[in-house]
């Protein structure tokens, strides 16, 4: 038998779509978890107006900006292989302004826990048993 016109890439996208929609479904499902689980400070001020940081804004302190700060991205690749372009799906805590996302979670996770209490809940949406 003689297979003629064969492309076996024509569905790798297609194929693509349907797993990094269900990475991304995954991870908001953690990340959905995390935000209750993250530490809300009790503080709130501007930035400095003296002293050697006078006028950086990441000096300034609001409550919530952490748990605000949770989110999921999808990072992206330059090689254009098969399944390389966008399989990288994250979920991060913390930016320019809330650049202590790091010492949170190792003094009171927040992120660790959830993923653990979404496990069963992940691996049904992945179809892993």
């Amino acid at each position: 038998m003689r297979v003629e016109n064969w492309n076996p890439n024509k569905f790798d996208e297609t194929f693509e779509n349907i797993a990094i929609g269900r990475l991304v479904e995954a991870a908001e499902i953690v990340a959905r978890n995390a935000r209750p689980k993250c530490p809300v400070g009790t503080m709130s001020r501007p930035m400095y107006k003296s002293g050697p940081y006078a006028g950086q804004p990441w000096t300034s302190r609001d409550a919530g900006r952490l748990k605000a700060s949770i989110r999921v991205t999808r990072k992206k690749t330059k090689s254009g292989k098969a399944f390389s372009r966008k399989r990288n799906v994250r979920i991060y805590a913390g930016h320019f302004l809330a650049f202590y996302a790091s010492i949170v979670e190792h003094t009171t996770p927040f992120v660790r826990p959830a993923f653990t209490q979404s496990v069963q809940e992940v691996k049904s949406i992945l179809g892993v048993k």
